[in-house]
C-alpha cells in the first residue's frame, strides 16, 4: 500500500500527464527512488516534496496539507498570495 505522500506524488505526475522517467528528468529525482515512493515502499523525505513543490509550487498546499483553498502568506514581505 503506497503512502499518502507517494499517492499525491504519483497523481500530481499523472494529472501533468508524465511518464515517471520524464517526471525523474525534470525533477533530479531518480527513477527508482521514485517508484519506491509511489509504491509506498519509501517515504519521501522532506527534500523531495520541496523539489515537486518547487516545479509545481500550484500543488504545494494539496502535497502537504490536502487544503487546496489556502491563501498564502509570504513570511518576508507579510503579504497574502492567491
Amino acid at each position: 500500500m503506497s503512502s499518502t505522500a507517494g499517492r499525491k506524488i504519483r497523481t500530481i505526475r499523472e494529472s501533468l500527464d508524465m511518464g515517471r522517467q520524464e517526471f525523474a528528468d525534470i525533477t533530479g529525482i531518480a527513477k527508482g527512488t521514485l517508484i519506491g515512493i509511489e509504491q509506498g515502499r519509501h517515504e519521501p523525505k522532506a527534500g523531495i516534496l520541496e523539489i515537486v513543490a518547487k516545479h509545481w509550487p500550484e500543488f504545494a498546499a494539496y502535497l502537504l496539507t490536502d487544503n487546496t483553498s489556502v491563501k498564502q502568506r509570504n513570511p518576508e514581505s507579510d503579504s497574502l498570495v492567491d
